[in-house]
């Protein structure tokens, strides 16, 4: 019986250390969102390495930044003028200047300037591609959380200690949808803040998803190499691009027409994943499905398995799905075990990047129905689970079809 006390009061006395460890966490989380939401201003310099769900790499890149919070700016929240850097590939690297009336990119000899005013839906639809050191510059100062996330009983918070920094994680394994056809299955954030000032000095964001039979990771660090509070205003200005550069008014590019119903479609001969080669000419006579995708497009991802179901369904009743991938190798980036994993057994085909020109494709994954004929019959951009009804109706009209 006193056995039993004991080992009830050690537990006892572990889950009060444990949420007393977690307090403690969260109160020295508190007082670096506050420092963070204290900063209006400052130059930083940062280095990203970045692992996505479907490469194996870890892409560097490295953002000198000066920036001014903006808080009724419905854009950016900032202006900030960014020079981005490619390790490696230089001819890459890139300035952005965004002043609040204009969102400017250049290099050393020529750039284009995005009118606030003219071009503000653009430039909502492109800010995502733009990476900062999101714990100082975002209004909301993610990751560090706010009190709803630290309030959450699916996360756990942890603190450790170096000496001159608190080390805070916070975990979340409960699974949710991250996506279509997608399930994360742990989020997790580490901080290290400096001990003196709170400032984050590092952050790291790792997801596991889950996609078919696939367990897939991405990771993020970002990495403070240099801060400072002070700032040369006139950077945020037009005057800090450099006179020998060549300024041009944005113009939106032209998206091509979609290939015309009833028009033939484009042939090609291309390697499947044994190198045999499959011609759009050997298959007439039969109704062909066509998806352009790619391994690291997750609507493209989203739509395999409901394309698989119309190979198994339809397969022997004149049906031939085929996808084609001008992105990736289908050797170096592993193809065959992506595919395996996730039940695909159609033939998918290797092409250059000129087919989907060829084709007019302008938006992955797109789908192209083609009659017995070698006819392009209808053209399908996009995917979401609610085209599916009316993608089956249509393949079955050209199957019953003469």
């Amino acid at each position: 019986m006193k056995k039993n006390l004991t080992f009830a009061l050690l537990a006892l006395m572990a889950l009060t250390a444990h949420a007393q460890n977690g307090d403690e966490a969260k109160r020295i989380l508190r007082l670096s969102r506050e420092k963070c939401q204290s900063i209006l201003q400052g130059h930083y310099v940062l280095e990203y390495r970045n692992k996505t769900m479907m490469n194996r790499d870890t892409t560097i890149i490295r953002y000198t930044c000066d920036f001014k919070k903006l808080p009724t700016d419905t854009l950016f929240n900032k202006a900030f003028n960014m020079f981005t850097e490619f390790p490696g590939h230089e001819g890459w690297n890139q300035h952005t200047l965004y002043t609040g009336n204009e969102l400017v990119t250049y290099d050393d000899t020529v750039g284009n300037i995005k009118s606030c005013v003219l071009w503000a839906d653009k430039i909502k639809r492109i800010r995502h591609n733009f990476t900062f050191y999101e714990a100082l510059t975002n209004k909301n100062c993610y990751p560090i959380p706010d009190e709803e996330l630290m309030a959450d009983s699916a996360y756990t918070f942890n603190l450790t200690e170096t000496q001159s920094c608190y080390k805070v994680d916070y975990i979340k394994t409960e699974p949710e949808p991250a996506g279509p056809g997608m399930q994360c299955i742990r989020y997790e954030v580490e901080m290290w803040l400096d001990k003196n000032s709170h400032l984050p000095v590092q952050y790291t964001i790792a997801y596991d998803l889950v996609e078919g039979q696939d367990t897939m990771c991405q990771y993020d660090l970002f990495k403070l190499l240099d801060f400072d509070a002070e700032i040369d205003e006139t950077l945020l200005t037009m005057k800090s691009i450099p006179a020998s550069v060549t300024l041009n008014d944005y113009v939106a590019d032209k998206a091509p027409e979609p290939l015309a119903e009833g028009t033939m479609a484009p042939e090609w001969s291309l390697p499947n994943l044994t190198g045999d080669t499959v011609r759009l000419t050997d298959l007439r006579g039969r109704v062909v499905l066509l998806d352009f995708f790619y391994k690291s497009c997750a609507p493209c991802s989203a739509a395999l398995p409901f394309l698989q179901s119309l190979h198994e369904k339809y397969k022997d009743k004149g049906f031939v799905m085929i996808g084609i991938d001008p992105f990736d190798d289908s050797v170096k980036d592993e193809m065959a075990n992506f595919l395996s994993k996730r039940g695909i057994t159609y033939t998918t085909l290797y092409s250059d990047r000129e087919l989907p020109k060829t084709y007019h494709v302008v938006a992955y994954p797109t789908l192209f129905f083609i009659d017995r004929d070698g006819k392009i019959a209808k053209v399908q951009q996009g995917y979401h689970k609610t085209f599916e009804e009316s993608i089956e109706e249509q393949l079955q009209k050209m199957l019953q079809s003469n």
